[in-house]
């Protein structure tokens, strides 16, 4: 899985991308025939305003996504975009234990 970078990629997401949301994120997804899987992290400003805590969520998500990229071989290729919607920092194993269940409403 690789990053998805550009605005309009991302738009693009946004506008046609399906959507489901567990206690941790909202996910927008859209599923393809291609061969690669990219993902967004995103975390609102208005939830963490101290860039320190926004980024030490997304280290959280990303290590979250690198330890489960097998699983995305399970769901299939496509773009995915997690929006972390807590107000609270989780810890590690909290935020993996609601990813997985998260990606069993994609099947």
């Amino acid at each position: 899985m690789k990053p998805i970078k550009g605005n309009k990629k991302i738009e693009a997401l946004f506008s046609s991308g399906k959507r489901c949301s567990s206690s941790f994120f909202h996910c927008i997804f859209e599923l393809d025939d291609s061969t690669e899987s990219g993902y967004v992290v995103s975390v609102p400003k208005k939830n963490f305003p101290r860039a320190v805590d926004r980024n030490k969520v997304k280290r959280l998500v990303r290590e979250v996504l690198r330890k489960n990229a097998d699983v995305f071989g399970d769901v299939g290729a496509g773009k995915f975009m997690f929006i972390y919607s807590s107000n609270m920092i989780a810890s590690f194993l909290d935020i993996e234990k609601d990813f997985k269940s998260l990606l069993k409403k994609f099947f």
